[in-house]
């Protein structure tokens, strides 16, 4: 069916208006972060700096913590990305390839997990933590973000696995190797484009989680960017510029992300449904 030309402009006009609705925030948010202080409360507001500033985002290293904010956000994605791949891996490739009683239950019970709101599940988390020690510390928010990240993963790597032709495993079977054999060396291998897509949406789940990060850490040591982000907002001052700064700060990676591996996310997802 050809569209006409009308048609196509309009469909432009709409999608570019929608664009800019979507990035507006962004770019306030970039805007402020480059006022000095006594201008961000102007009135009316001022829409291009006065008087451009680095000082918003020297202070997010110098008054607040940073530099350990970031390490503790790169320990817990890059975390969470190994504790998805592993076990998340092994359990999609075992639903995909082995039934047995119950298996069909035990996957529609991963798919219910999703629809479970996940403050609903912070309580009963953070008794097992504290009962466990394990407060204000990277463990604690590295296991609950995985825990609610698995489901994820099993479905999204499941179908991949469905497709791999069984005539291949077969054949290497056949040369001599073992279950794990086949399944190191030729499932995972020709399941990739999944397993990338996996990888970089559990980075950007750890890098943006807030839930686990405010609730389990109240000390800067155990504290993710996005939990140190909400420490900015005291009871007697919001600090806007740094906390202005700080989105860009930490929108950075998962923009990079989205930016360079769009093709690639895309691709994955629809190679596996």
């Amino acid at each position: 069916m050809k569209i006409s030309r009308s048609v196509r402009i309009v469909c432009y006009v709409v999608l570019t208006i929608a664009a800019l609705c979507c990035l507006f925030p962004m770019i306030w948010m970039l805007v402020s972060s480059l006022k000095p202080e006594s201008e961000i409360y102007n009135d009316p507001p001022t829409w291009i700096p006065s008087d451009v500033t680095w000082k918003n985002y020297t202070d997010l290293f110098e008054k607040f913590n940073f530099s350990i904010l970031t390490r503790n956000s790169v320990i817990i994605s890059l975390s969470v990305v190994m504790i998805s791949l592993v076990i998340g891996t092994m359990a999609a490739y075992g639903f995909s390839r082995y039934k047995f009683p119950g298996s069909d239950f035990l996957l529609g019970g991963l798919l219910i997990t999703r629809m479970i709101t996940p403050s609903s599940l912070i309580v009963p988390f953070f008794s097992i933590m504290e009962t466990l020690g394990r407060l204000n510390k990277l463990d604690s928010i590295i296991v609950g973000i995985s825990v609610l990240n698995l489901p994820f993963v099993v479905w999204m790597l499941k179908p991949f696995f469905d497709e791999l032709p069984r005539e291949v495993e077969e054949a290497g079977e056949i040369d001599g190797l073992t279950p794990i054999g086949v399944f190191r060396r030729i499932s995972i291998p020709l399941a990739a484009p999944g397993l990338f897509t996996v990888m970089l949406f559990s980075f950007i789940t750890g890098w943006t989680d807030l839930l686990f990060g405010m609730s389990f850490s109240t000390v800067p040591e155990a504290m993710p960017l996005t939990a140190g982000l909400m420490q900015m907002q005291t009871g007697y001052k919001i600090y806007w510029g740094p906390m202005m700064a700080g989105g860009i700060y930490l929108s950075l990676p998962t923009l990079i992300i989205a930016l360079i591996f769009q093709k690639n996310l895309v691709k994955g997802m629809r190679a596996g449904f």
